[in-house]
């Protein structure tokens, strides 16, 4: 059996992600080409988020590419939103984001920055907790998902 309602809804996310631009987001990518891609909307202070994150450096080994994307749960002016843009206004952005969510101090500041886009987006794909990781073809697994059980899902497409 198969949900209709979900895989036109899987669709619709797809082309929504396809039409996002890859320089608004934090993008940590495998050396050579990727052999998939997942968006993830993500809190800095999520702790599961934070061990998504852990994983980031394997998935990367298994050709799997991790673009984030701001989705700070508390809201806009929280201290979650104000470590996201601090992370965004950051020199190196990879390495900012490494810092939070290893619990480090990124150094606070402000500039022009896409993380109420990011949360306007995700509340449009149907974000309603982080991590949310969504696959190029639109499916959307919420939560935490160990690498090698996210290249056996990306393998399986």
């Amino acid at each position: 059996q198969v949900n209709m309602t979900e895989a036109r809804r899987s669709a619709g996310r797809a082309g929504v992600m396809k039409e996002m631009d890859e320089d608004s987001m934090i993008v940590f990518s495998p050396e050579g080409e990727a052999k998939h891609t997942v968006t993830v909307f993500t809190d800095i202070d999520c702790p599961y988020c934070r061990k998504l994150h852990q994983e980031v450096g394997k998935m990367n080994e298994m050709g799997i590419a991790v673009r984030y994307m701001a989705y700070p749960r508390a809201g806009v002016g929280s201290a979650s939103y104000d470590k996201a843009v601090s992370v965004w206004c950051a020199d190196d952005r990879q390495e900012a984001m490494s810092t939070a969510k290893n619990g480090g101090k990124v150094e606070p500041s402000s500039c022009e920055n896409p993380v109420k886009q990011h949360m306007a987006m995700g509340e449009k794909v149907g974000v309603r907790g982080t991590p949310a990781i969504f696959l190029e073809d639109g499916r959307m697994l919420p939560g935490y998902v160990p690498a090698e059980r996210l290249a056996k899902i990306l393998e399986q497409e």
